[in-house]
């Protein structure tokens, strides 16, 4: 089965370690996945899936020429789980790797905007262990920003393992259900397969279907037509044109200069996430935030959104251009922090709220005794994006 885009070999290509399939686990979610499309979508979607796959290979083997061709798919959904993140796995360096550089490379690029102006990534990960922190780095690395995947992990005290269509949300610390996630899983590639689609929103009214002008008009009449009147239509329209640009005009030099448009420089420092596995870190992570909301709000011509309004999205999963409409902010800083004996890594990034477009986002290594200048380097680097200083 082919692409439903041309020059793709597959629209989905799904990664995983062979491990991860020795209970069926890997084999069972494809064909839920497979049943949740064919009920989602109203085209047939192809699905890539090797179920031998080549794996323990190291980066100085060769890779399989079919399985390089393979990868040219449009959405690309590796099963992250505790063995995955390995450099020396086949899965790893040359799927999720080659795959990532292949897709920034292609016609579409790596990140789409969808249809609703969200950017979303063409790597779909579908997460079934908690990872290690070590684990997490390597991915975030490699992608260039904070891991969004959607779980398929079953939580109780001590477990850590792939949630099952059997299992009970009410047992589930996570609370999640399988059908609902693989709805989650089908839904996410619809709307990545829209966008690819339809890049460019077409305009309503459109060129190919003119307007039919009624019997009688001025085009119909004989070519006896006064020239009198074309004159008198002509100096009307252009009296009119004259007038629209007077107004327009006019309408630009009452408007307030730029600096005083306060709406496009104001930000809301959201809580950055505490991605240390480690609740006791949440104060830590939270005192981040805090503190570069305060350096920002020091700065006189930045309108920044109090610490209780922003803090009050804590944990929500909402989409960014609703968070910022509702604080009535142009921009958002959000953020993840990592933090292991005296060493920290915070990553962050700068959203535009309308769009949810990334203006600005950069991963920091300090030790704890130099976070105070790296709170005011990563205010720097906002305020250099907003033209501030």
């Amino acid at each position: 089965m082919f692409s439903i885009l041309p020059n793709f070999e597959y629209d989905i290509f799904i990664s995983y370690r062979h491990n991860d399939n020795r209970s069926g686990w890997v084999t069972e979610f494809v064909k839920a996945l497979q049943e949740e499309l064919a009920a989602t979508i109203k085209e047939p979607v192809s699905v890539y899936f090797d179920t031998n796959p080549h794996d323990g290979l190291l980066e100085t083997h060769n890779v399989d020429k079919s399985l390089e061709g393979k990868l040219k798919c449009l959405i690309f959904i590796p099963i992250l789980s505790q063995t995955y993140c390995d450099p020396k796995s086949f899965a790893w360096q040359h799927e999720f790797v080659a795959f990532n550089r292949m897709a920034r490379e292609d016609q579409f690029g790596r990140d789409i905007k969808l249809t609703g102006g969200n950017v979303t990534s063409r790597i779909l990960p579908i997460k079934i262990h908690d990872l290690d922190t070590e684990d997490k780095s390597v991915i975030e690395s490699e992608i260039g920003g904070v891991l969004r995947a959607i779980d398929f992990i079953y939580k109780e005290s001590g477990v850590n393992r792939p949630l099952k269509s059997s299992d009970n949300k009410t047992d589930n610390q996570n609370k999640t259900d399988y059908r609902n996630q693989v709805n989650k899983v089908a839904n996410a590639i619809k709307e990545i397969i829209v966008a690819l689609k339809n890049p460019v929103t077409q305009n309503p009214s459109s060129t190919n279907n003119p307007v039919p002008i009624p019997i009688g008009s001025y085009r119909d009449q004989p070519s006896t037509h006064s020239a009198k009147s074309k004159t008198k239509i002509i100096l009307s329209g252009v009296l009119v044109l004259a007038l629209l640009l007077a107004g327009y005009f006019l309408y630009l030099k009452l408007l307030p200069s730029t600096n005083d448009v306060t709406l496009d420089r104001s930000i809301a420092v959201l809580p950055f996430v505490n991605m240390s596995n480690d609740p006791s870190q949440e104060y830590f992570s939270d005192g981040i935030s805090e503190e570069i909301l305060n350096l920002l709000a020091k700065i006189p011509e930045l309108k920044v959104i109090g610490r209780t309004s922003s803090f009050y999205f804590k944990g929500k999963n909402e989409d960014l251009r609703g968070i910022g409409e509702k604080l009535g902010a142009a921009h958002l800083l959000e953020g993840s922090v990592r933090k292991e004996g005296n060493k920290i890594r915070i990553t962050a990034q700068l959203i535009r709220a309308s769009d949810g477009v990334h203006l600005w986002s950069d991963t920091y290594d300090r030790k704890l005794e130099n976070i105070f200048d790296l709170q005011d380097e990563i205010a720097t680097k906002v305020l250099a994006q907003l033209k501030l200083k």
